[in-house]
C-alpha cells in the first residue's frame, strides 16, 4: 500500500489549503474586480493536472467542471502562495509560479529546482517553507527551504537531521511560522514505514535563520496532522496557532489511549499552552479530525470521522476513495463553540483534503468533496455551517487547490 502511495506522489506532489492572516483571500482590502481572477488546480483520474483560469465563484456553483484536455497541463500540485499558484514538483524542470500578468493573463515565473517536498506552509511575510524529505529512509537528513516568490528565489536553506535517539526518525506533516518562529508538526516512523503516535511532537526553528531551536512535546493528545495533507496546523488572525491530532486508523495511525484533540501555541510563544485543550472525541462531535482550513477570525473548518467508526476504516484509508463516512464542522477555536455543517453528505478522505484546497470568499468557503456516487463543489456559510452544492466535477473527482489572484503592477 504505501508502495501505492510513493507512486501517486512521484506523479504529483499534493497540495491543498492552508491560507494565513496574510492570505491572498482575506477579504478586508479594497479590491477591483477588474483586476482579480480566480485560479484552481483540476486532476483527471488518470493524475493529469491542468490549471484552470476563472472570473467569479458563481462558475463553481452551477453546471460542471472537466478540465480533460483544457486548461493549462502542469505537473506538480498547486500551491497559493503570496498572489502567486505555485506548482510545486519534484521533476527535473523544477518548480514555477503562476500570477496574473497586467493583461489579466496567467503568465509564468522562471522554473526552480525544488525537490520532493512532503510539508509546507505559508508565511507571515509572503514565503513559502519547504521540507524534503527522504521518502525511503536513504537518509534522516531534511531540508528545509524558504522561497521567496517576489525574487522566485530560494532565499535560505539547510539540512537538518530528523533521528531521534531510538532508531527512527521524525516525518513532516506540517509548517507553520508565527513571527520569528517556525513550526514543523511531526510523526515517528522507521524505515519500512511503521508510524508512532503516542505524543504531540513539534520542532522549533528560528525564523528566517532556520536555525533549530528545540524540539517541543505534548502526552495530552497524539501526532499532529498526516501523511503529506499539510493540514495539521493553522494559524488564526490572533496569530496563535492550533494543532489538530487525529489518533486514527483512518489516518494511517494505530491508535492510543489518548484522545483526538486541538492544542494550541500562543502567538510569540514556543511552546504548547497548558491551559488550552479541546477534546474531538468528547466534544458534540465525538470524533476525530482529519484536516483544518482556516474559516477567518478564530474559526476553523475541520473534516473528521465519527470515533465509534474510525476503527472499521481501512488503515490509510484518507488516501483513498473507499471510506464515505466523514463530516464537517466549523470551530471557534477561541470559544470552543462547535457548529456541524449540514447539507453536506458524508464523503471520503481523499487524496486532496490538503493545503490551499478550500476557498474563502464573502464569508463562505468553496471546496470539492468526493462521495459515492461523485466529486462537487460545496458551498460552506461559516457562520451558520449550512453547504449548498454546487458544480458537478467530472472526468476527475476533486479540485486539489484553489486562489484568487490580483494584477501584479
Amino acid at each position: 500500500m504505501i508502495t501505492r502511495i510513493k507512486n501517486l506522489l512521484a506523479l504529483a506532489v499534493l497540495p491543498a489549503v492552508f491560507f494565513s492572516c496574510s492570505s491572498d483571500n482575506d477579504n478586508s482590502e479594497v479590491r477591483n474586480p477588474a483586476d482579480e481572477t480566480y485560479v484552481l488546480s483540476y486532476q483527471t483520474t488518470d493524475y493529469d493536472t491542468y490549471v484552470w483560469q476563472f472570473e467569479s465563484v458563481d462558475e463553481l456553483m452551477t453546471g460542471s467542471i472537466n478540465m480533460v484536455g483544457k486548461g493549462i497541463e502542469q505537473a506538480g500540485g498547486l500551491v497559493p502562495v503570496a498572489n502567486t499558484f505555485f506548482a510545486l514538483t519534484g521533476n527535473a524542470e523544477g518548480s514555477i509560479g503562476y500570477y496574473l500578468n497586467m493583461e489579466g493573463k496567467l503568465s509564468t515565473t522562471a522554473n526552480l529546482f525544488t525537490g520532493d517536498s512532503y510539508a509546507y506552509g505559508t508565511t507571515d511575510d509572503n514565503k513559502l517553507v519547504m521540507v524534503n524529505s527522504p521518502w525511503d529512509a536513504s537518509s534522516t537528513q531534511n531540508e528545509i527551504l524558504i522561497y521567496d516568490p517576489a525574487t522566485v528565489k530560494i532565499s535560505n536553506r539547510i539540512y537538518d537531521d530528523f533521528a531521534i535517539p531510538n532508531g527512527h526518525f521524525l516525518w513532516p506533516t506540517s509548517v507553520n511560522v508565527s513571527g520569528n518562529k517556525l513550526f514543523i508538526s511531526t510523526f515517528e516512523r522507521d524505515k519500512d514505514w511503521k508510524l508512532y503516535q503516542d505524543k504531540a511532537v513539534i520542532k522549533v526553528y528560528e525564523y528566517p535563520s532556520l536555525k533549530y531551536l528545540k524540539t517541543i512535546e505534548d502526552s495530552r493528545t497524539t501526532a499532529i496532522g498526516q501523511y503529506y495533507t499539510n493540514t495539521g496546523m493553522v494559524q488564526t488572525e490572533s496569530g496563535d496557532i492550533y494543532t489538530f491530532s487525529s489518533n486514527s486508523v483512518l489516518c494511517g495511525y494505530t491508535p492510543t489511549a489518548s484522545h483526538s484533540a486541538i492544542l494550541r501555541i500562543k502567538k510569540g510563544e514556543s511552546e504548547f499552552d497548558a491551559n488550552y485543550f479541546l477534546d474531538i472525541e468528547t466534544s458534540i462531535l465525538k470524533g476525530k479530525v482529519l484536516s483544518a482550513y482556516p474559516a477567518g477570525g478564530e474559526k476553523v473548518l475541520v473534516n473528521y470521522i465519527p470515533s465509534d467508526i474510525d476503527a472499521a476504516q481501512p488503515n490509510w484509508g484518507f488516501l483513498n476513495y473507499k471510506s464515505f463516512s466523514l463530516k464537517c464542522a466549523i470551530i471557534d477555536l477561541g470559544s470552543k463553540a462547535i457548529t456541524q455543517v449540514t447539507g453536506l453528505p458524508d464523503h471520503s478522505g481523499d487524496n486532496y483534503f490538503g493545503f490551499g484546497s478550500a476557498l474563502i470568499e464573502s464569508g463562505k468557503i468553496y471546496k470539492s468533496f468526493v462521495t459515492n456516487t461523485e466529486g462537487r463543489v460545496y458551498q460552506i456559510d461559516i457562520a451558520t455551517g449550512v453547504a449548498k452544492a454546487g458544480a458537478v466535477i467530472t472526468g476527475g473527482v476533486d479540485l486539489p487547490a484553489m486562489t484568487r489572484l490580483t494584477k501584479k503592477q
